[in-house]
């Protein structure tokens, strides 16, 4: 096995395959096997697990995820670093190599890829939009749900969880809103080395073809300021739109931080790694989660504006606005920062379905 964790073998195949780091693509390459060793044992894997990786680069974590689950499916958008990825790789029959924007890939279809014998995961979507997911399989990774690790593009933080967690509107590929509209207060390129806008953040996605099932557990590590920001109680500076679709979908914890000294190139912030559980939604209305998130992105986009006037504002009938309020028990002199995520659905759900 290479011991692709060292910066001398990291030095070594970078020059054995002419590679330069890409600012514009984030990658600032892991250089800890303890660090590593910690967010595979996160994910708790086990040889009925299939894994998708987002961002292999050359392979580190890749690497220990293949000893513990019995798939692992690694996206990674950089042509360039194929060669020294597969030689990384070599002799690790469980791990398929995707050279794609995970932004692009198709999920559902990596997920519904069953071994013989065993029952697709995805098995299509309810006439809410909700998805239908068989949970059968025989320990070969590729029938019993999915997790999801990575060393996330800090340029891109945001969007990738859209398309793992946000349920889209019937006639709507998943996180579309999530990457063209953004959250608000999405700036993921804050106080760090990239040369993304924002702009770059919201790249549009091709369409897919089904809502995905979220990832039975996802294990992720991202700068540390936006972990903060995910994890986010309400009332505070650091709770977002962000804060919120996270925190609907998902309960979020932070595991551990990571010092920027164990990357190549070092990065100019610091990481943390953080896990998302999935929350049993199973009792709410996929159109009303929608039509919550662009009150969420309406009310955060003006945070500093009681929800009366920055929900109205953003073309909300005030009257009906006002009513929904009432009805729910929410101040209308409150801000949106202060709201919980079943707040939101609350309001949402007692607002007419006008848009």
């Amino acid at each position: 096995m290479i011991e692709i964790w060292k910066r001398s073998e990291l030095d070594r195949l970078s020059r054995a395959h002419g590679l330069r780091y890409s600012k514009a693509l984030g990658q600032n390459f892991l250089t800890d096997r303890n660090v590593l060793e910690k967010i595979s044992e996160a994910a708790g894997l086990s040889p009925d697990d299939h894994v998708i990786e987002i961002g292999p680069g050359f392979g580190a974590l890749t690497v220990f995820l293949s000893q513990a689950a019995g798939r692992v499916t690694a996206v990674e958008i950089d042509g360039r670093l194929l060669p020294a990825l597969r030689e990384a790789t070599a002799g690790l029959p469980n791990v398929e190599i995707v050279n794609e924007d995970f932004l692009k890939f198709d999920l559902p279809g990596a997920i519904s890829q069953g071994a013989e014998g065993d029952e697709a995961i995805h098995g299509g979507t309810t006439s809410d939009g909700q998805c239908r997911c068989a949970r059968k399989g025989k320990g070969t990774g590729k029938g019993k749900g999915y997790k999801v690790a990575g060393n996330l593009p800090y340029n891109i933080t945001t969007p990738i969880i859209a398309k793992l967690y946000e349920r889209p509107r019937q006639g709507q590929s998943a996180s579309v809103d999530g990457a063209r509209e953004g959250y608000g207060d999405t700036a993921d390129c804050e106080q760090q080395e990239c040369s993304s806008s924002v702009d770059g953040a919201r790249r549009e996605l091709d369409a897919a073809p089904e809502a995905p099932c979220p990832p039975d557990l996802a294990v992720l590590m991202v700068q540390k300021e936006v972990a903060e920001r995910l994890v986010s109680p309400p009332g505070k500076k650091t709770y977002g739109a962000i804060s919120v679709l996270v925190q609907y979908y998902a309960e979020a914890e932070i595991l551990f931080p990571v010092s920027r000294e164990v990357f190549v190139p070092k990065p100019g912030v610091d990481s943390a790694v953080i896990r998302l559980r999935p929350r049993d939604l199973s009792g709410d209305c996929t159109e009303t989660a929608a039509r919550m998130f662009r009150l969420v992105r309406a009310g955060f986009d003006m945070r500093r504006k009681t929800l009366r006037n920055s929900l109205a504002r953003a073309g909300f009938p005030e009257e009906a606005l006002l009513a929904a309020l009432d009805s729910v028990g929410i101040d209308p002199g409150r801000r949106a920062e202060t709201l919980n995520p079943r707040e939101f659905y609350a309001l949402a759900a007692a607002l007419p379905r006008t848009r």
